[in-house]
């Protein structure tokens, strides 16, 4: 009978003779990413007021995720969103006012 070496220690094979590699490994698709970019182009083009401030968040969620680039860009969408948006605009020109007159 054969004995059968035990050891922590990883071999080369693995006790296998496998010729195929593994497939490689394939990064997510940056689905915040797309969200982020996706909401801030429709509120820059319809609505702001609902879709701004949902492309804003899913900008964050995109960068704490890793997906840098993609979150960047959605947070420049987002301001650009913001600056089309004369909903968004009238809020913040009221919230800058009552915090001047101290209401």
């Amino acid at each position: 009978m054969s004995d059968i070496k035990l050891s922590l220690q990883p071999s080369e094979n693995n006790g296998h003779d496998n010729s195929v590699p593994p497939p490689p490994q394939q990064d997510a698709a940056p689905i915040a990413g797309y969200f982020a970019i996706g909401l801030a182009l429709a509120g820059i083009f319809t609505t702001g007021y609902i879709f701004v401030p949902l492309a804003f968040l899913a900008s964050i969620i995109a960068l704490f995720s890793g997906q840098i680039i993609w979150g960047i860009f959605g947070m420049l969408l987002s301001f650009a969103g913001l600056l089309t948006s004369p909903v968004l605009l009238t809020f913040l020109g009221i919230a800058w006012l009552a915090s001047i007159v101290g209401v």
